[in-house]
């Protein structure tokens, strides 16, 4: 550019205007220079040359933005562009989360709305976009079906945990703990609002804070019997059946032994050592739990036996925990049955290990003597 062309700014300051939008965003130093410009083109208006007074024309109302300000906008602007043009892709994503998004919208709504307004918020909400065109009628009426199912079974969910704890407290009102302790223990197993609570003396099971169960850590007042034939083990407590559940005993060839036992420890998530034959040498592996092949569930219930010694090393423990159906599968299928152990499902199991303590006596027979006088155990002596 030729300096004739520049009466009152130089090369650097017009080049410093020319370069800018009028509209821009600058950081604070560069704005204060182009103001000065700009003011100085101002207090020499009638002197401009043409080409200075167009640059004056296109910049005497100039608002120069903070830089923040304009990377909050190009952020907006952005978020706005990938919302309209990716709104069907996201949908999608939104779609096959929409289960866990309002479990946990419940979760968050339950202090504020009950759920039959928030279902119709959510509803409102979905119709909306679909007036204004950002969800198909198709895509809302998917939206609302899967809103009403999961309204559905929140609701069933609600009603079990309410006729749950409905049923423990009528079962303790009505002094029915024993009779009904299988369900209960079933049903709360793993749940969060169920405890045991222990002293040196005792332990409580709790639910919801209130006492279903207390039993005395003395292992004089417990007695255990397992009966092959039918497949059951029996707890008993002061002379009292408190507990029966089904049981896998050893299968052909390796059936578990008869006799008199102690519970001589208790291990919660236990290594299990599996027996292998190996080029022709039987040898032992170690297992740990969580591992895919670990068969013996989070418990493992030691037993020593009493009396003339048996081969191997026998407890009760529970089945591998990421296969749902082995327990039955096993009952059903006695070639598939135990090693020699008694296997128990994990709810019966864990209250058991929890109440039990070690040193309680076992009884293994293989017919029940006793189905006459199910509430009368054998002398435990």
């Amino acid at each position: 550019m030729e300096r004739s062309k520049l009466e009152i700014l130089n090369v650097t300051e017009y080049n410093l205007l020319a370069t800018k939008d009028p509209n821009g965003s600058y950081d604070r130093k560069t704005r204060e220079n182009l103001y000065w410009v700009i003011e100085k083109l101002r207090q020499n208006a009638s002197n401009l040359s043409p080409l200075e007074n167009k640059i004056f024309f296109k910049f005497k109302n100039a608002q120069f933005e903070a830089l923040g300000e304009k990377e909050k906008k190009v952020k907006i602007e952005i978020a706005r562009y990938r919302f309209s043009n990716n709104f069907k892709q996201t949908l999608k994503v939104v779609g096959a989360g929409l289960g866990a998004f309002i479990l946990i919208a419940g979760f968050v709504y339950q202090f504020i709305l009950d759920d039959a307004t928030q279902q119709k918020v959510e509803v409102a909400y979905y119709q909306g976009l679909n007036e204004v065109g950002l969800v198909s009628k198709e895509d809302f009426e998917q939206i609302r079906a899967d809103l009403d199912l999961t309204f559905t079974e929140l609701e069933k969910a609600k009603k079990q945990s309410k006729e749950l704890n409905q049923t423990v407290e009528r079962m303790i009102a009505n002094n029915k703990v024993t009779e009904n302790l299988r369900y209960i223990v079933k049903q709360i197993y793993r749940n969060p609002r169920a405890k045991y609570i222990k002293s040196e003396k005792e332990v409580a099971l709790n639910f919801d804070g209130k006492p279903i169960a207390k039993y005395l850590r003395d292992p004089s007042l417990w007695y255990i019997i397992g009966v092959i034939e039918t497949g059951v083990i029996r707890l008993y407590y002061d002379n009292e059946e408190v507990l029966e559940f089904r049981t896998i005993f050893g299968r052909k060839g390796e059936e578990t032994p008869l006799g008199e036992y102690k519970i001589k420890n208790r291990v919660y998530k236990p290594t299990w050592y599996k027996k292998e034959i190996k080029e022709g040498k039987t040898r032992v592996r170690a297992i740990p739990f969580g591992h895919p092949e670990h068969e013996i569930g989070f418990w493992w219930l030691g037993l020593k036996r009493l009396g003339d010694p048996v081969p191997g090393s026998y407890g009760i423990h529970g089945v591998n925990v990421t296969k749902v159906n082995e327990f039955y599968k096993k009952n059903f299928d006695w070639r598939n049955g135990s090693a020699g152990c008694p296997n128990v499902q994990d709810w019966h199991l864990n209250f058991i290990a929890e109440v039990v303590p070690v040193g309680t006596n076992v009884n293994i027979v293989l017919k029940d003597k006793w189905a006459n006088e199910r509430n009368t155990p054998p002398s435990a002596a």
